[in-house]
Parts: structure tokens; sequence; C-alpha cells
């Protein structure tokens, strides 16, 4: 006696779930290598950023060893700025008291507009 196996709609549902598999399996390699290069940039510009705050805390130093030293500070020593690949720290202290004491009013880091930025045109809000 012979019997016949229909292999018909197991095969169609083992193709319909390798094909799914297959799908997901690269969503999930192109979802990694996108967060793998969004880390990239984010790790980039902190670098950066430290950088930026580290050159800043030695101006910050020197300004004070200027002052404590008793040199005069001119309005050109109250100011600096730092750039750094694309980025602009822009740092302003008050001018020394008569206890030589002093303020910083101005600590702001700046990122230059990328025009070529693809991601400046993600949503047009229309």
């Amino acid at each position: 006696m012979s019997r016949k196996i229909r292999l018909g709609p197991i095969a169609v549902f083992l193709a319909v779930v390798a094909v799914v598999l297959s799908t997901l399996a690269v969503l999930t390699v192109a979802t990694t290598n996108a967060d793998k290069v969004l880390a990239d940039r984010f790790a980039g510009a902190t670098q950066t950023r430290y950088a930026l705050e580290a050159e800043g805390e030695r101006f910050l130093q020197q300004y004070d060893e200027k002052v404590a030293g008793g040199s005069a500070v001119s309005a050109a020593d109250r100011t600096k700025e730092i750039e750094k690949d694309g980025y602009t720290l822009k740092i302003t202290v008050t001018e020394p008291d008569a206890s030589g004491s002093w303020d910083v009013t101005e600590w702001k880091v700046i990122k230059d507009w990328n025009a070529d930025d693809p991601y400046q045109n993600i949503w047009q809000g229309n």
C-alpha cells in the first residue's frame, strides 16, 4: 500500500518562514550598522567637546594666574574662542574686582551648520 505525502502546504509555509527570517536578519544587520555609525559619530563629537572643555579650563587657569600675578588684564584677555573640528567654544570672563576675583559670564559650545548634512531635511514640517 502506497501513501502519498502532501508537501505543498508545508513547503509554502517553510518558504514563507525562510523569507521572513532572512528579511529580519537583513534588517538586523542594517540596524546594527546604522547604530555603529551613529555611535562612532557621537564618540567623535564627545571627544571634540571634551578637548574643547580641557582647552577652556587651561585658558581659565592662565587667566587666573595672570590676575593673581597682578598683571594688567585687557578686554581682549577676557574673551577666548577655541575652534576644533567644526565646534567653537566661546568663553568670556569678567574683569577682576579689587580682591582679584572674577566670574565666567559665558561658556558656550557652538557647532557650525553643515549645509551638506544629509539629515537636515528629514522632515519639512508640511
